[in-house]
């Protein structure tokens, strides 16, 4: 379970005075102080959120809560334990990306730089398959990730992805010179890591296939569910969708029509709207043309 809390200067200083006698070394920059008993450890970050766990964590948690006025909330999130395979002990550059099954709104990409110097860090956030983080809390978690892991964003736009589409390309080879672009990116930082894990679309095969005239980077490792084998390609997710929520925030601004996600026939229904206040042509700006929705507003 994980219990967090956010404290202002006034009560971080009543809670470091309240532990000071079980206080031990931080083991992380990230990290102002640590304390720890054999029932709990409590971890303060320079972020101001206290992080309760253990046993009786709950029990401290719930204390802090109530003393703040705040309502409690305990949130079930994927454990460090569940990472615990052949890349744990890796530094991984991770690759996901989002926005292909929407109608509306670009793809992104992010590859980002993850290791176990990082896990401490991340641990004071719900870190797990981004699809079952809502978009409130993405934004919210997001810009911390930003600031503070080592990754590339790339955003492939409508008018380019519709190009592309005409010329041929289906969706699996868009994804695969994306991850590619983004990974020879990330690897040109020189920064130090041992591997590289995709969020597998298709075959390694076909992978290479789709990029057979392209420089590629070509020790990867294509690993279906990869956010849930190493945090990198969680954490690239999680800053993929935050790109493309801030993208698809600007498509509606843009029009003064608030854009759905997804693609299902409720979409429709605005896109028809779309059609009445700005016309056909505003599609090949805003949406991906070969998808069905397109068709079925003709």
């Amino acid at each position: 379970m994980k219990t967090v809390l956010e404290m202002n200067d006034k009560y971080l200083m009543k809670l470091v005075n309240y532990y000071k006698a079980y206080q031990v070394d931080s083991p992380s920059p990230h990290m102002s102080y640590r304390f720890q008993s054999d029932e709990f450890a409590i971890s303060v970050y320079s972020s101001k959120k206290v992080l309760f766990q253990g046993e009786k964590g709950i029990e401290e948690y719930l204390k802090w809560a109530e003393l703040l006025g705040v309502e409690p909330i305990i949130q079930s999130q994927a454990s460090l334990d569940d990472y615990i395979n052949e890349f744990y002990e890796k530094t991984v550059i991770g690759s996901d990306e989002v926005g292909t099954g929407d109608f509306f709104g670009p793809i992104v990409v992010t590859a980002a730089l993850v290791g176990k110097k990082d896990y401490d860090f991340l641990s004071q956030y719900n870190i797990q398959d981004s699809k079952k983080i809502s978009d409130i809390v993405i934004t919210q978690i997001a810009p911390h990730l930003i600031r503070h892991i080592p990754h590339q964003t790339l955003v492939l736009h409508n008018p380019k992805y519709n190009e592309l589409t005409n010329k041929g390309y289906n969706m699996n080879k868009i994804k695969a010179y994306l991850h590619n672009h983004a990974i020879k990116k990330m690897v040109s930082k020189q920064l130090p890591f041992d591997t590289v894990i995709v969020d597998a679309f298709c075959s390694r095969k076909n992978y290479f296939n789709y990029l057979k005239d392209q420089q590629t980077y070509q020790p990867i490792q294509l690993i279906e569910k990869g956010e849930s084998v190493h945090l990198s390609v969680a954490v690239a997710a999680i800053i993929a969708r935050y790109q493309f929520l801030q993208e698809m925030d600007k498509l509606s601004k843009s029009i003064n029509i608030t854009i759905p996600k997804g693609a299902s026939k409720s979409v429709d229904a605005i896109s028809k709207l779309i059609v009445l206040k700005h016309g056909k042509a505003i599609f090949n700006k805003i949406a991906k043309c070969n998808f069905k929705n397109y068709q079925r507003i003709q």
